[in-house]
């Protein structure tokens, strides 16, 4: 009887081994992220990246890239239908201001890589005076850069042109090769097409902008205090892929066309100026940089009383990255 025992103790031991084997190799249960995507933009070539290499799912991650215009997304991101989101940084700070609880956790840019673009025949800021210039949406990214241009170059774009909404990208352009608008701002791989055409570039925010604050990654402030272990897996997930999106070039052409939904070989020439443009703005320390946030807070401050007096580090959340730049991860990663 005892010998049975023994073999018995001995064969329940060897099944409670093979099953805890079995658990620990089994990989870990994935948490799932609702991530909007407000644009087929290469602002978002990092989550582009992340997704298509599996940086995600390495940082424990089920992200689900989800394309919605910049209005939806924010409105979204505070009803908790989507858990972060890539945004504008613009859009973010208007709904914060308004005390929405919205926060930034990284920019993956630290410039816009947009040009001012206008017919071959207009030479000189006056000869815009009067005319009709097109943006995405009123309070979007590209028409506080479109207001910024215009007042750098002298004019005053409440009262010396007409700004309409003109749709999105491809639609703008359109519009401007056609004659229905004089201005638009556009970044790569438009800028290419608009150098092919002979149209002429009358601003540069690469050369001449301040820093602002570009391709953001935001969430609401009780969702980053409910998950921070979600919030640290998601930021090293991009630390990755900017690290990768740095030192991968064809890789990161290929991901970025296949996102953006623009044919390769074919338009190969485009995705590689557009790759020279946003990876020139691209750090691995992806802060949201308080000079930026100030930017955004003057222009906001001519349609918002709010905005004058608040304080740009209330709507940016470091302390993640922060954490990944003391213990030596981001350092570990960006060699």
């Amino acid at each position: 009887m005892r010998i049975l025992c023994t073999r018995l103790m001995v064969l329940i031991a060897a099944v409670c081994l093979a099953v805890t084997i079995a658990v620990s190799d089994a990989p870990a249960q994935l948490k799932k992220v609702r991530m909007g995507i407000s644009a087929l933009s290469a602002s978002y070539t990092t989550a582009y990246i992340a997704k298509d290499t599996g940086l995600f799912k390495k940082n424990g991650l089920d992200v689900e890239l989800i394309l919605i215009d910049t209005g939806p997304t924010v409105h979204a991101l505070i009803a908790g239908d989507l858990q972060v989101a890539g945004v504008g940084g613009s859009r973010i700070i208007a709904s914060a201001v308004e005390g929405s609880g919205l926060r930034m956790l990284a920019a993956t840019n630290n410039r816009q890589p947009y040009k001012l673009v206008v017919p071959a025949g207009v030479r000189k800021p006056s000869q815009l005076i009067g005319k009709t210039v097109g943006v995405g949406a009123f309070g979007g990214l590209d028409d506080t850069a479109m207001r910024f241009a215009l007042r750098q170059l002298g004019l005053d774009p409440n009262r010396d042109v007409t700004i309409i909404v003109a749709g999105g990208k491809a639609t703008r352009f359109a519009a401007l090769t056609q004659g229905a608008i004089t201005a638009i701002v556009i970044d790569p791989p438009y800028t290419l097409d608009a150098k092919k055409m002979g149209l002429s570039f009358m601003f540069d925010f690469l050369e001449s902008s301040p820093k602002i604050v570009y391709g953001t990654i935001s969430a609401k402030d009780t969702y980053i205090q409910q998950n921070p272990e979600i919030i640290r897996n998601l930021l090293k997930a991009y630390i990755e892929a900017m690290q990768f999106y740095k030192t991968h070039k064809p890789e990161s052409i290929k991901i970025m066309a296949k996102y953006m939904r623009i044919p390769l070989p074919s338009k190969l020439e485009e995705m590689e100026e557009t790759y020279d443009a946003f990876v020139r703005t691209t750090g691995c320390k992806p802060y949201v940089d308080p000079e930026g946030v100030a930017e955004l807070l003057r222009e906001l401050a001519l349609k918002s009383p709010k905005a004058r007096s608040a304080d740009p580090h209330t709507f940016i959340d470091s302390r993640f990255l922060r954490e990944l730049e003391e213990t030596g991860y981001i350092d570990s990663v960006c060699k």
